[in-house]
């Protein structure tokens, strides 16, 4: 890899701290979400809050130079008092401090789908500008407190499935086209707040980059038939375009635009608002991507089964047939496609690039030694490494490689059955056992990797 090349590892807060409501954290919309029966819920998930120390020594061990966090947002604004919540503040300033000490720069993400529940029972969250002001503050203080030293700032994850996911966005009383409609309006709300903080970033952070994190949809025709490669396009187009279009534009593509008026789900905007869309550009974009799709063209009615966001009158998705599966990845694993995603966005954008998210999920257990031989994990970095060797070759500025995830760490549906972490941590849904760390044979893979920076790959 390049000189400089950023070796990361990613987690988000609600998914590793724990600590819900301890030194004055309110409630998000994660914690209030209908969790599934048998399913562990965020109070405690793997601890990260008070063993933070231990964490970071094996982030060191590890040899990551860089280490992508979000910041909980409610342990910030517990309320809306407009009040910082002072130990929340604490918190963060000894993390970022343990961090820099050991060597290792911070890449944080400011928003990653834990939005504070009061926004939501107030004003209905980002249904509602009202959620933009917060947000900004929320940014500003941010910048100002952790400024000094936090030099790459990520301004929100996934904004796709915020819009969609009523668990993240706590929308949870409307349904069907309403609530298609609302995400959409949902979605421009956060680019809006998206924008401020880029733009605010600079002026109070001069020498600081920030950027968004997608989840990047590639999305392959289910055949040679050319109505399956224009749905194939038209998937691309608006589960991809339509966002970063927006963010690093300021626009919205006549196609987009002509699909989103002929649903009715165009959102609604206001005076003032290019001057917003426009006062700013991401420095980069973050990339997460963990397989690809295939679309045809709807010859039937749409598969309800599917997640909203795949539902569509202009494509079906549908699974592939001729990649391997995995027990969490049944829509198949495909390395070369992680390239193409990233040669396309350099392509349309002309920005860097940052690998924010790339793993396998897979339901680890420890063996009779103590130990988690994830020789499939490795084989699933190890390849997508390669594509991304391959993509800079290929003229790719691809800043750098943060997979997901360092540790073991709660997923939305599927509590600690789902596992992707590096470091393996010793609980059950329904046993918290001694929270124990244990890295795992892809950790130890990974250092390796990093310490030729990408050579021996």
């Amino acid at each position: 890899m390049r000189e400089g090349f950023l070796w990361s590892a990613s987690t988000s807060a609600f998914q590793i701290e724990g600590a819900y409501l301890e030194n004055g954290k309110g409630l998000s919309t994660v914690d209030t979400r209908k969790v599934p029966e048998g399913i562990t819920d965020t109070k405690i998930a793997s601890d990260h809050y008070h063993n933070y120390k231990e964490d970071i020594k094996l982030i060191k061990e590890l040899g990551l130079n860089t280490y992508r966090f979000s910041i909980s947002w409610p342990r910030i604004f517990p309320d809306l008092t407009g009040e910082v919540n002072k130990k929340g503040i604490e918190f963060y300033n000894d993390l970022i401090n343990e961090l820099l000490k050991n060597g290792i720069e911070p890449l944080v993400t400011i928003y990653h789908f834990d939005l504070p529940q009061v926004l939501v029972d107030k004003f209905g969250g980002w249904l509602n500008r009202e959620t933009i002001d917060y947000y900004e503050k929320y940014a500003i203080t941010l910048f100002e407190n952790f400024g000094d030293r936090v030099k790459k700032w990520i301004s929100i994850n996934e904004q796709l499935m915020v819009m969609y996911s009523k668990d993240f966005n706590g929308i949870r009383n409307i349904e069907g086209n309403e609530y298609l409609k609302a995400a959409y309006q949902m979605s421009y709300h956060m680019t809006l707040a998206e924008k401020k903080a880029m733009r605010i970033c600079k002026e109070i952070i001069p020498d600081a980059i920030i950027g968004p994190s997608y989840p990047f949809q590639v999305i392959h025709p289910y055949s040679v038939n050319t109505e399956d490669i224009i749905a194939a396009f038209d998937a691309e187009e608006i589960l991809n375009y339509y966002l970063l279009d927006l963010c690093v534009k300021g626009e919205i593509s006549n196609l987009n635009s002509k699909y989103l008026r002929e649903m009715n789900i165009f959102p609604k905007m206001e005076e003032g608002d290019k001057e917003i869309l426009n006062s700013s550009k991401p420095d980069f974009i973050g990339v997460n991507y963990y397989f690809p799709l295939a679309a045809e063209y709807p010859k039937e009615e749409t598969n309800k089964n599917l997640p909203l966001f795949w539902q569509s009158m202009k494509f079906n998705i549908k699974n592939s047939t001729v990649l391997p599966t995995f027990e969490w990845m049944p829509h198949g694993v495909d390395p070369a496609s992680l390239r193409l995603a990233l040669k396309k966005l350099q392509s349309r954008y002309g920005l860097p690039t940052i690998i924010t998210e790339n793993g396998l999920a897979y339901s680890d257990v420890l063996d009779e030694k103590n130990t988690v031989n994830d020789d499939y994990r490795i084989d699933y970095i190890k390849t997508h490494l390669q594509e991304c060797k391959k993509a800079i070759e290929d003229g790719v500025d691809l800043m750098g490689y943060s997979p997901w995830s360092f540790l073991d760490s709660l997923s939305g549906r599927q509590g600690f059955s789902k596992r992707y972490g590096l470091v393996y941590v010793n609980r059950t849904e329904d046993n918290l056992k001694d929270l124990g760390r244990i890295p795992k044979k892809s950790f130890y893979w990974y250092k390796d990797v990093i310490k030729t920076n990408g050579n021996s790959l």
